[in-house]
């Protein structure tokens, strides 16, 4: 498994650092995998759809949203997954998701997300 470095500037890692969100960018062979640490809302839907379109930018292949770290995530935050999920199926690539806790899975239903739930 490869990390890949994904570069924030200063006033979204400034406010990485207060609002306990960290994502975790690193790749599993064709495919990108963005974990998404601790609390993701309001406050964080910038650096989320910041990193998400770096990602999608920059990597071929699908993407996929662990959220197995995830301690909150909001409809904001769901949201910007969402808008990300449309552009990969504009590109012809696909948003997955991992690991979902059950708020998660909930938020995914509200956006009609939940077919995109990784098996397993």
């Amino acid at each position: 498994m490869a990390a890949i470095s994904v570069s924030l500037p200063a006033p979204v890692f400034d406010r990485l650092r207060t609002s306990q969100a960290v994502p975790v960018v690193r790749v599993e062979g064709e495919r990108t995998v963005i974990g998404l640490r601790g609390e993701w809302d309001g406050s964080t839907s910038a650096l989320l759809a910041d990193v998400l379109s770096r990602v999608i930018a920059g990597r071929p292949g699908d993407v996929v949203i662990d959220l197995a770290e995830t301690a909150f995530i909001d409809s904001v935050a769901v949201d910007a997954l969402a808008v990300g999920q449309q552009w990969l199926a504009r590109r012809g690539r696909t948003l997955i998701f991992r690991s979902p806790s059950r708020l998660g899975a909930m938020m995914l239903e509200v956006f009609q997300l939940t077919d995109l739930i990784e098996a397993g």
